[in-house]
Order: C-alpha cells, then sequence, then structure tokens
C-alpha cells in the first residue's frame, strides 16, 4: 500500500513538475534545498538580524575610535562694543600722554585642536571590548535566525508535502468509489441491483469528493505558507520530493552545547554585559586627558599689537568627582544586577537545548513506531477490501459491508500519510534540535 500511494504521488508530481505545458506551475515547484537557499537569500528576518550585526559591528569600531586621539577645527569671530583701555599720568604739565587699547572691536580665532584621552580608569578600554563583544553576539544571532528559519522551511515544506499526499489519497479513494459506482450501475442496467443500492454507493461517492476538497483547500494552504517563507508571497510552491525520504534518524549526533550558536550568543552577550560591568566601575575613578591647540587669531597673544598672529597651547586636564549622592555606584550596581540575569538566562537555554533536543529525540522514534504500526493496518485493510470484494461477486456480502470495509481502508491510508508526515516533521524538529 505504501508503495502505491508512492507511485500515485510520483506520477501527481510528474504532471505537475514535469510534464509539458504546465509551465505556470513548473516554476513553483522547488526542491528542499531550493526552498532553503531562497529562504537564505532573502528572508526579511534574516535581513533584519543582518543589519542588527552591521549595527552592533560599527559600535565596535565607534568604540575603539574613541580610545584614539582626536583632532578638529574652529573659528570664531566676535564684536565687543567696549574694549579695556589703559591712560597714563604724565609728570609734565600741560602734556597729555597716549591711552592704550587692547585690540579694537572685532575678534578673530582660527584653531586647530587635538584631544587626547590620557587616563579613564579603564573606562574606553572596556567599553571597546563590551562592543566587541556585542558585535559577535549579533553575528551568532543571525546564524540562530538562520537555524530557525531551516527549521521552519523544511516544516512548511513537508507540511506542503503531506497535504499533496492526503489529497492523492483522498482522489484515489474517490477513484474506487467511482468504479464501484460504475460497476452498479452497469449491474442495475441489467436489474441485479437495486435503485437503493446504487444510491447508497453515489451517497458515499459524494462524501469522498467533499473528502477532496477539503483536502486540496488544506494543502493549497499549506503551499501558499511554504511560498511566504522563501519569500514568493501568493505564490503556490510545489515540492519536489518524495514523502518517504527520509531526511534525519535517530542515531543523529547533536552538536556539543558549547558550540551551539545560542550558547555562544549567550555567553558573548554575558561577557559583554562583564565588560559594561567594569565599565561603569572605572567611573568612580579620576580621568586624565590632554589638549594640544594651535591658534591663528586676530588680536593673538600681544594684544596692544592687534595684528594676526599664530600661537599654541598645551594644557592638560583631571577631573574627579568625589560626590554624585552615589549614582555612580547604582549603575555600577545596575549593570552587575544585569550580567547576572544574563547569567542565570544562559544556564536556562542550556536546559532548555537539553530538553528539545531529549524531547526531539523520543517524538522521533515514536513517529517511527506509529508510521510502521499504520502501514501494517493499511496492509491489512487493503486486503480486507480485496476479500469483501471477492464475496460481494459472489453474492455473500452485501454492499453496506464493502462500503464500511472501503471507508476503513480510506481511513487507514489517510493516517498512513500523517503518520508519514508527522515522521518528517519530528526528523526536521530533531534536526533543528541537535544544531543543525
Amino acid at each position: 500500500m505504501k508503495r502505491r500511494i508512492a507511485v500515485a504521488a510520483g506520477i501527481a508530481l510528474f504532471m505537475l513538475c514535469g510534464a509539458p505545458g504546465v509551465r505556470a506551475q513548473a516554476d513553483s515547484c522547488w526542491s528542499l534545498e531550493q526552498c532553503l537557499r531562497a529562504a537564505m537569500a532573502n528572508a526579511p528576518r534574516l535581513r533584519a538580524s543582518a543589519q542588527v550585526v552591521v549595527g552592533a559591528q560599527a559600535a565596535a569600531r565607534e568604540a575603539v575610535a574613541n580610545r584614539w586621539p582626536t583632532l578638529g577645527v574652529s573659528g570664531a569671530y566676535a564684536y565687543t562694543s567696549d574694549t579695556q583701555e589703559i591712560r597714563m599720568t604724565s609728570p609734565v604739565p600741560g602734556y597729555v600722554p597716549p591711552k592704550i587699547r587692547f585690540y579694537n572691536d572685532n575678534v578673530y580665532d582660527l584653531a586647530m585642536t587635538a584631544r587626547v584621552p590620557i587616563y579613564a580608569g579603564g573606562a574606553l578600554r572596556e567599553k571597546a571590548r563590551a562592543e566587541s563583544f556585542g558585535g559577535l553576539a549579533a553575528a551568532l544571532d543571525l546564524r540562530a535566525d538562520s537555524l530557525k528559519l531551516a527549521s521552519d522551511v523544511r516544516r512548511a515544506y513537508f507540511n506542503a508535502l503531506g497535504g499533496e499526499a492526503r489529497v492523492e489519497a483522498a482522489r484515489q479513494s474517490a477513484r474506487r468509489l467511482e468504479r464501484h459506482l460504475q460497476e452498479l450501475t452497469s449491474a442495475q442496467n441489467i436489474g441485479t441491483v437495486s435503485e437503493e443500492t446504487r444510491l447508497m454507493a453515489l451517497s458515499r461517492l459524494r462524501q469522498a469528493e467533499q473528502a477532496v476538497l477539503s483536502a486540496e483547500a488544506d494543502a493549497q494552504a499549506a503551499r501558499l505558507a511554504l511560498g511566504n517563507l522563501v519569500v514568493q508571497p501568493g505564490l503556490e510552491i510545489h515540492p519536489a520530493a518524495e514523502l518517504d525520504a527520509a531526511i534525519a534518524d535517530s542515531a543523529l549526533t547533536p552538536l556539543p552545547l558549547k558550540s551551539r550558536v545560542e550558547v555562544s550568543a549567550a555567553q558573548m552577550r554575558l561577557d559583554q554585559s562583564l565588560r559594561l560591568t567594569r565599565t561603569a566601575r572605572a567611573a568612580l575613578l579620576p580621568s586624565l586627558s590632554g589638549l594640544a591647540a594651535y591658534h591663528y587669531a586676530k588680536p593673538g597673544v600681544n594684544m596692544t599689537e592687534n595684528e594676526w598672529m599664530d600661537y599654541y597651547t598645551l594644557g592638560l586636564t583631571a577631573s574627579w568627582t568625589l560626590w554624585d549622592w552615589r549614582a555612580r555606584s547604582q549603575r555600577v550596581g545596575q549593570a552587575r544586577a544585569a550580567a547576572g540575569a544574563l547569567d542565570a538566562r544562559m544556564h536556562d537555554l542550556v536546559n532548555t537545548l537539553n530538553t528539545r533536543y531529549e524531547t526531539a529525540l523520543a517524538a522521533r522514534r515514536a513517529a517511527g513506531a506509529v508510521l510502521a504500526i499504520a502501514a501494517e493496518r493499511a496492509a491489512i485493510e487493503r486486503r480486507r477490501l480485496d476479500l469483501v470484494e471477492g464475496r460481494m461477486q459472489q453474492g455473500m456480502a452485501s454492499e453496506s459491508e464493502f462500503l464500511d470495509t472501503h471507508d476503513d481502508l480510506t481511513a487507514a491510508e489517510t493516517d498512513l500519510i500523517s503518520a508519514t508526515a508527522r515522521l518528517r516533521l519530528a526528523e526536521a524538529d530533531l534536526l533543528y534540535a541537535a544544531g543543525y
């Protein structure tokens, strides 16, 4: 039975993806690898994460640049309504000495200034290291988002594949009932079957056709969901694969927790927080910076000349906040609390990843066992239907018994496909839980 379903699905796949004259649909028939590539290349969530990485790396470069001297230029002009004057007294009667005036009303100053951070308690160094860890964490977050997206694409892919297989099983059931109805109609024409018997079969056929329509709607929704994940909104992506092809087994070896991108990203965030704690603590210490400036001004240092001249200045600036009502200490406490919270979350993440893998492994094993039983049941129901058909030909089975047996076979075939789809989804979950 399992082989028949696979053959029927293969025929349907050929008609969809390989038959001439179906170009519009052939363009939307993708393999799992194609879906993964398209999602990784175009997914908005990854583009957003990539921009976060760019911003984090820019912040890291900014923090490093703040440790180096800065060079700037400035220009100033000022008009002063009154200036300083010195009036000299004369010992000679009748002689009025000239007055000395310091520059005129206009002041110009062009300057080039270099500022050099000398000591800040280690704040600049720790800030640069913290932002560096932040950039690494953002890059690891991008990889973690890629793994999650790959898992979502796999699940959507096999949901769509299972939906198409259910449609094919429903169509097979409807075709069997249609053939049976044709046989009953021929037998009624020669008077060996009653109208009631024919109507009973016709009712079951209409019920099967309803099931086909419902399965087709569910399959279409699954294909549209897959199209949205591969950034083809509104396009139905038809999976070009077989539902029976396994993608992982229970022998899959998980990646070591220390090498998992989720754990590494959490560790980078914790390291960043610890560096920020040191940055906050550095604010408790004094700071020292240097200043060098070259001026071209009028007037310069010689105000009495009131001419353009150049000169330079060198200096040091030291500062130390002695009391601020413990504001800086509270910032240190905040940073320590944030680091403690990140440490606790990292341990919780490790526990979650362990549990996720064990859960996915158990689900994969259970799904495999369920599939084996479902396959056996489908084979049994197929055999039952053959036996009932044989007894009907001999007049030893009723129409109601045949239809009930047919319904049992349809349910068994549908359950087999559902069990196969659940196994593929469990394998996708196991891949993600193992870090792939």
